[in-house]
């Protein structure tokens, strides 16, 4: 069955608001309760869906349930990155920004409201953090946004979206494969399905994305050292010869030397998730 079979009008269509949809208190922007725009969104979902199906990975003949949920997940993050984020940044390099943490619960609201029309509360247990093996994604965040963000912003461009609305839509097409895995194959468990989806969007929503049309060549050069130190070294080294810096936005570390926290936690953390991703280098200037 196409995935895209699933969200035919026929059935409970998540891309309409209903009473018991997400509260204006939780969403505040008017666009998201436009009946037009939401049929933008959900317009641009079907006709991503439809192009997705053609470039699922598969796994012995079959999509892999934690990498399709985990793509779904990165290209909205993805997008929300570029609606936050206005500045050059080094393909790879981890943003971070307070921005990001009002709209992610915000976006994650909406994927379960989707998913509960469908008739599942992917809310009534705690957000999954730890995946079984066979459920780990099999792409990570620079290859799925190399792979698929051109064709994702294509699509929301034509159907007259900017990019949180893209990212909105994002949660369309979670909500999709979501419905696919959990309900038709059966391939893995909702919760955990949920915390992949959830762990893309962060993903995508903090990992400075290639160039459009570049096909992740910036990314591959630039993900084979991290470059620590002193920022404006770091940055420019990175820039020079390539490599991941880490740039914390200001308000965050603003935010941690308000609560006597050392905003170098912040660089702790980035460094200790390159190591896990076992880049090959790192350097400090």
């Amino acid at each position: 069955m196409p995935l895209s079979d699933l969200f035919r009008k026929s059935k409970k269509e998540p891309a309409k608001a209903s009473q018991n949809g997400p509260s204006k208190s939780a969403m505040t922007d008017d666009a998201l309760f436009s009946p037009e725009m939401q049929k933008k969104r959900y317009d641009a979902a079907m006709e991503f869906m439809k192009v997705f199906q053609e470039k699922i990975p598969l796994v012995g003949g079959k999509p892999h349930a934690g990498t399709v949920l985990s793509i779904a997940g990165r290209l909205a993050g993805t997008s929300l990155y570029r609606s936050i984020n206005k500045r050059d940044v080094a393909p790879g390099m981890i943003v971070l920004s307070e921005e990001v943490n009002q709209a992610y619960p915000q976006l994650l609201n909406l994927f379960a409201f989707y998913c509960k029309q469908n008739g599942i509360d992917v809310m009534a247990k705690p957000i999954v953090t730890q995946f079984p093996e066979k459920d780990k994604p099999l792409m990570d965040v620079e290859q799925v946004q190399a792979e698929y963000q051109d064709q994702y912003d294509a699509i929301m461009k034509r159907h007259g979206l900017d990019y949180l609305n893209g990212a909105r839509s994002g949660m369309v097409v979670c909500s999709m494969v979501f419905q696919y895995h959990c309900t038709v194959a059966k391939d893995i468990d909702p919760y955990i399905a949920t915390g992949i989806i959830a762990m893309g969007v962060v993903e995508g929503a903090k990992t400075a994305p290639p160039p459009f049309g570049s096909g992740g060549k910036v990314a591959s050069i630039t993900r084979n050292r991290l470059v620590l130190g002193e920022r404006d070294a770091a940055i420019q080294e990175a820039l020079d010869n390539g490599g991941v810096f880490i740039d914390p936005n200001p308000e965050v570390l603003r935010i941690l030397q308000q609560g006597n926290i050392d905003p170098y936690l912040i660089y702790e953390k980035a460094m200790l998730a390159e190591i896990e991703k076992k880049i090959p280098r790192a350097k400090t200037y």
